[in-house]
């Protein structure tokens, strides 16, 4: 019964259990055709990088995410050995895609050789974090390099009770003045 229930909230968190039309309030929320992002300032890639991350509406240091918060990470093609500044520009959304992704916690010296393992649901403990992933693709006709923003929260924190996809409004949130997100 209890492995019914873990597929069942899995396959709606996919999408593919169609439900009622949820507003732009809902985590639910089927985002339109037309969707638009408009970058309101300019953003620099640091160097040796092709994301810069935002929560809270400020540029945030790779590592100073809290990953239980809403944040977004902001992405490009290319990896270049100085800044990348990108200018401020209205990007169509080309598609939005919605994912769940999970990881276990670094294991201990000498046993690690990557700083994440991907883990299933397994009988092992589960992992220490389950991220609800929102991408939306991006086209830009002034900078073709720009791919993607990507706006996620760690879901297994404690408090959480039904792990869930973020809403329009936590993702404005998280970017603050740099970016608008626009429905058509």
């Amino acid at each position: 019964m209890k492995l019914a229930r873990i597929c069942l909230a899995l396959i709606c968190a996919s999408g593919i259990v169609a439900a009622a039309d949820h507003g732009p309030d809902s985590p639910y929320y089927r985002y339109p055709a037309g969707l638009t992002l408009t970058l309101l300032q300019p953003l620099t890639i640091p160097p040796d990088a092709a994301t810069v991350r935002l929560q809270s509406g400020r540029v945030v240091p790779r590592n100073g995410v809290q990953e239980v918060e809403p944040h977004c990470i902001f992405e490009l093609d290319t990896v270049s050995d100085r800044d990348q500044l990108v200018l401020p520009q209205k990007m169509r959304v080309t598609d939005v895609r919605r994912s769940v992704s999970t990881f276990s916690g670094i294991p201990v010296w000498p046993y690690f050789r990557s700083p994440f393992r991907h883990v299933g649901f397994q009988e092992d403990g589960g992992p220490s974090h389950v991220f609800y992933k929102t991408e939306f693709r991006l086209r830009s006709e002034q900078q073709p390099e720009v791919r993607a923003l990507t706006c996620q929260s760690n879901q297994m924190a404690p408090g959480i009770a039904i792990m869930r996809h973020l809403t329009l409004a936590e993702i404005r949130s998280a970017l603050g003045g740099y970016f608008s997100l626009d429905l058509p």
